[in-house]
């Protein structure tokens, strides 16, 4: 069910919605806990096995801070390639319950797309969404079925191309094969979701305080005027 967004919790929506959340592969692999870091600043709350939950300092302990989930992909020599997110939506839409985000490099092969395969099921092939200065963005919507193939399945095989320039001057691509561990998705995933419970009891009731401020103040509007009447 969709909450409505009255306007006492517009600001924490909006922050909600930053994209600064996308760490970017300036930052570094391993994030202190929370104790170490400032506000806005990014931490790890929880490790589960393979997933990490990291979330952003709120500016008061508050507000509940918002986070996901992470992993770092890396290819067989054992160097970063990708980064593997995964979101609760804050409001389910249609079917989709959560969101995925594959960040690579910016010398990345973008014509041929991602190919993702769980286990032994059939491959997909996701186009890019679009490129920042931090690198190149699948994005996804995730259903109830797709957390569940997840959740059940052990490995995501993640295919992406670098590309190269031939002796020739000619534009292709390498294929740079790496795979996310499914290993603790389930509790990663868990643990997300009671965070987004949270973050819309939060919401709820800076929604339900600001509309019992607006009764208050149509009441004293309404004896205002009727006062004004009996003079």
């Amino acid at each position: 069910m969709r909450l409505t967004k009255s306007l006492a919790a517009l600001s924490f929506l909006a922050a909600l919605a930053l994209p600064g959340l996308a760490i970017g592969q300036t930052e570094p692999a391993n994030l202190p806990d929370r104790s170490e870091v400032e506000a806005g600043e990014p931490y790890v709350a929880e490790t589960h096995r393979d997933w990490q939950v990291r979330c952003i300092r709120s500016e008061s302990d508050d507000i509940p801070d918002r986070c996901e989930m992470f992993q770092l992909l890396e290819e067989e020599n054992g160097n970063p390639v990708a980064e593997f997110r995964i979101s609760v939506a804050l409001f389910e839409q249609d079917d989709t319950v959560a969101s995925a985000t594959i960040l690579t490099p910016l010398d990345t092969l973008l014509s041929p797309g991602l190919q993702l395969q769980i286990d032994d099921n059939p491959p997909a092939t996701v186009p890019y969404a679009f490129c920042r200065p931090i690198g190149c963005f699948v994005q996804l919507a995730l259903s109830e079925s797709d957390i569940a193939e997840f959740q059940n399945g052990a490995d995501t095989a993640v295919r992406l191309f670098a590309l190269l320039r031939d002796e020739n001057g000619q534009m292709g691509g390498a294929p740079v094969p790496t795979s996310a561990s499914l290993r603790g998705f389930t509790a990663a995933y868990e643990a997300l979701e009671a965070r987004m419970v949270e973050i819309r009891d939060f919401i709820a009731a800076q929604e339900a305080e600001g509309a019992a401020e607006g009764d208050e103040g149509a009441a004293e509007d309404g004896d205002g005027a009727a006062e004004e009447a009996t003079e």
